[in-house]
């Protein structure tokens, strides 16, 4: 497991974080997809509790407590915890030292309770019913009823009370309920300024004992001031992100032009091999053809070899047959009468010359071409030049 959880965070990209794997179900594809992603640990891929509270690192990326633990449980002595979007290293005491995200944190708390009010297992904060409706500015659950009481209520009236889907729908407007902080110091006191120098949140009292030597100014002045610095410096990050954009487009366009080029040269491709193939099969047929007129002409040759020797050999039974029947059927003045034309034809019979040569009459081979090898352009040159095309051009 840590090594798991470390291998995510030294090795992730932005791309492997593009993960659509939306668990809560709320109007919008994209809207879900983006609150999913927004409600995720980018290191453990786990949406964001109680136990993994969502963390800002230096590079204003969220990484979960547990996550932020496990790093500087791999990393001891120096306590860095490596972004797993922008890979920056980041340096901390611990991960209670990191900012925690009070917007993810509270959009992660609906989903969780959202799933639970599908369940059946959210309870009322004033009954045992199943609540459906949460108070962005109590932050309490309610059912139904008590809803219509605590709106109708004079103390509470002026609250936001609003059901889960509306709320994961349009998250963006959790962050439009002001709260009061109290002071760290002076509980039962608001906060009203913020210390630059001890970086810390005071009330007036803070401001005028122990606070009285700082650099601090009042929350809405500063916030007031720091939004004007941003407003300065936010043109130029406006055109860096429309530079990045357009060469993201060009990116795109070289993309979609290589899968284009891509379809092309394999369409190509394919016309070639199909064009190759059909030249061999047109070779094929003519080839085939050859061989089918060799074997008719050599056959035919054999067959008339085959012919004169069948009639020779009729004659020459023919002969001896007479002979024999002579010889056992007539009277021997019979016999001795046709003495000069049984020799005279034997004679002929055993003296006729053979008009064929049995070493000529055998089968003749195809000149069929040598072996083709693995080249496709060497085998159609070969069948070009092979005999049966010498054949086909004479």
């Amino acid at each position: 497991q840590h090594y798991f959880i470390q291998s995510n965070l030294r090795s992730m990209s932005k791309t492997d974080l593009k993960r659509d794997r939306p668990a809560v179900k709320v109007e919008g594809d994209s809207a879900a997809l983006k609150l999913q992603d927004d409600i995720t640990c980018k290191g453990c891929f786990k949406e964001f509790n109680s136990n993994r509270v969502p963390k800002v690192l230096h590079c204003l990326h969220n990484l979960c407590t547990e996550c932020i633990s496990m790093s500087f449980g791999l990393n001891p002595g120096t306590n860095t915890v490596t972004c797993p979007t922008c890979q920056i290293k980041c340096v901390g005491k611990s991960a209670e030292s990191f900012h925690t995200h009070s917007y993810v944190q509270i959009i992660s708390d609906i989903s969780a309770c959202f799933k639970d009010q599908m369940n059946g297992t959210l309870k009322c904060i004033g009954c045992k019913n199943v609540a459906g409706l949460r108070c962005l500015t109590c932050n309490e659950n309610y059912c139904q009823e008590h809803t219509d009481f605590h709106v109708r209520s004079r103390a509470t009236s002026h609250h936001k009370v609003l059901s889960f889907k509306q709320i994961l729908s349009a998250p963006l407007i959790v962050s439009t309920i002001k709260k009061d902080e109290n002071c760290p110091s002076h509980t039962t006191k608001l906060v009203e300024f913020f210390c630059f120098t001890c970086k810390l949140p005071i009330c007036t009292a803070c401001a005028l004992s122990s606070h009285e030597s700082c650099i601090y100014e009042e929350l809405s002045i500063a916030v007031s001031s720091l939004k004007e610095k941003f407003d300065k410096i936010k043109p130029a990050f406006n055109r860096k992100a429309y530079n990045l954009k357009k060469k993201g487009t060009i990116l795109e366009t070289g993309i979609k032009q290589i899968e284009g080029d891509f379809s092309n040269s394999t369409a190509t491709v394919a016309d070639m091999s199909d064009s190759i193939l059909r030249q061999l099969r047109q070779k094929e047929a003519t080839m085939n053809l050859h061989i089918e007129e060799h074997r008719k002409e050599s056959q035919g040759e054999l067959r008339i070899h085959q012919s004169l020797v069948e009639d020779k050999i009729a004659n020459i039974e023919s002969g001896t047959d007479f002979v024999d029947t002579v010889f056992d059927y007539w009277n021997p003045v019979e016999v001795l009468t046709v003495e000069n034309e049984i020799i005279k034809r034997l004679t002929e019979l055993t003296a006729e010359p053979e008009e064929f040569n049995a070493e000529n009459a055998k089968p003749k081979a195809y000149d069929m071409p040598p072996l083709l090898g693995d080249s496709v352009v060497d085998a159609i040159n070969l069948l070009e030049n092979s005999s049966f095309s010498n054949k086909e051009s004479s």
